[in-house]
């Protein structure tokens, strides 16, 4: 009879043990499920690996402040050339990010990949409209931020809509518009190419406030495949797309003008981004040298005679942006007198004088740290067309005096930087392994 009841114990025994190691493997299961879709654990891939795009790291840090950004270590120092003081640095968005705009009030405006249209206050998400869209080819705000273009489908014949941010509404534009672009100033135009025959294309406007009105046509030329941007008023850039097997121009139209002047002509991988200041136009220009020549990264005007400058370091003009700041000048005391005369005697003082600071243009890159690795890669192509990720650390040139300030690196963290703007002292970037909304802030 004990042998039974010891069988029967020793079962229950083994029975207990099981149910025990089943609920430590459950809840093991469930811990590692919990860790690996979180969204506010986790981080950026390490340094020096390349990514596939989109499935990037997160920022775990608690966000602070206006735009919800974390304190980071200060680099550089305060001074009359235009240096800047990084106070923090951090994630903005919690979604991914296509293109974006800041506002006075720092309100972050974004559309995301998918076309949903998105706020960011204070690190708080919010999403204005949630329609999706497939096959977005290009998409971007107007000169105020109050509406947003975009460009999608068959990119042989694509279609356009805007996106009103006040009526929360999207309004048809005429299929088949190319490469449509913002006007750089205070109005709702839209500059983009359009294909009446094989061969032939117009450079036309539209006017987004009135999308039914006729189009204004400003230039036909035979070329096929060209990309449109409106860095000024009056100036357009009209480039082939670039590749760097094949030979491209980049030509610039003056529509006040009616010139066509070539800036680059018949030169592999030819992209470029253009400064919207019209007193100093300034372009950063990439190209190729040919095989085995290694590639040219210069400052190129649109206009005017200001020099052509190559520059000497590596990296794309869609990894940078221009800003325009003011450069204090010293006070000098050498400029001016004034004559006192006292009943005893008679002095000359020198009156100390303000000299006005002065305008120049900066440069904000995001420059790769394995420049020999991201110079010997098919540029642009294959950054274009995601088979290659960078890690880069982020750098202001002055363009006027040379200068060139490091203002953010971390070997622990990944930053491909694209998308560049700057917004109320803020340098706002894309970071391209999770395609999330990143910025730097600066000393006042």
């Amino acid at each position: 009879m004990k042998r039974y009841i010891y069988i029967i114990i020793g079962i229950v025994v083994v029975a207990a043990i099981a149910v025990l190691v089943l609920f430590l493997i459950k809840n093991n299961s469930a811990t590692n499920t919990q860790s690996s879709t979180g969204t506010a654990t986790g981080s950026l891939p390490a340094a020096g690996t390349q990514g596939t795009g989109g499935a990037g790291g997160q920022n775990s840090a608690t966000p602070i402040g206006t735009l919800g950004l974390t304190p980071t270590t200060a680099t550089g120092t305060v001074a009359t050339g235009g240096q800047a003081v990084v106070q923090s640095f951090g994630v903005l968005s919690s979604q991914p990010v296509l293109d974006y705009f800041v506002d006075a009030q720092n309100t972050i405006t974004a559309i995301e990949p998918n076309g949903a249209i998105m706020t960011v206050t204070g690190g708080q998400s919010t999403i204005l409209n949630s329609s999706t869209i497939n096959d977005i080819i290009s998409a971007g705000f107007s000169y105020d931020g109050k509406k947003i273009l975009v460009s999608y489908g068959d990119p042989a014949n694509p279609h356009a809509e805007i996106f009103t941010v006040a009526t929360n509404a999207w309004t048809a534009l005429p299929q088949g518009m190319f490469s449509p672009t913002w006007s750089p100033i205070n109005n709702y135009l839209i500059a983009y190419l359009a294909a009446p025959s094989a061969g032939k294309l117009v450079l036309s406007t539209i006017n987004a406030a009135n999308p039914k009105a006729a189009p204004s046509s400003l230039l036909s030329l035979s070329a096929n495949d060209l990309t449109v941007q409106w860095p000024t008023k009056t100036e357009f850039i009209l480039s082939d797309k670039p590749a760097s097997q094949n030979a491209g121009s980049i030509l610039a139209f003056n529509s006040q003008a009616g010139t066509l002047t070539p800036l680059i002509y018949e030169v592999p991988g030819a992209e470029a981004i253009w400064s919207h200041n019209a007193t100093i136009p300034y372009g950063l220009v990439f190209f190729n040298n040919g095989p085995g020549q290694g590639n040219t990264l210069q400052l190129r005007a649109i206009s005017g005679s200001l020099p052509t400058q190559t520059l000497g370091f590596a990296t794309l003009p869609s990894k940078c942006g221009f800003n325009t700041e003011l450069m204090t000048a010293a006070t000098s005391t050498a400029s001016s007198t004034t004559t006192t005369t006292t009943p005893s005697s008679a002095r000359t003082l020198k009156a100390p004088t303000k000299t006005s600071p002065t305008p120049y243009l900066a440069l904000y890159c995001g420059i790769p740290r394995n420049s020999s690795e991201f110079s010997s890669a098919r540029l642009p192509d294959d950054y274009n067309m995601m088979s290659l990720f960078t890690s880069d650390d982020i750098f202001k040139i002055n363009l006027t005096t040379g200068a060139m300030q490091p203002l953010w690196s971390d070997a622990t963290q990944n930053m491909d930087v694209s998308d560049v703007k700057f917004f109320n002292n803020v340098l706002f970037f894309v970071n391209r392994y999770d395609q999330k909304l990143y910025g730097l802030t600066f000393a006042q």
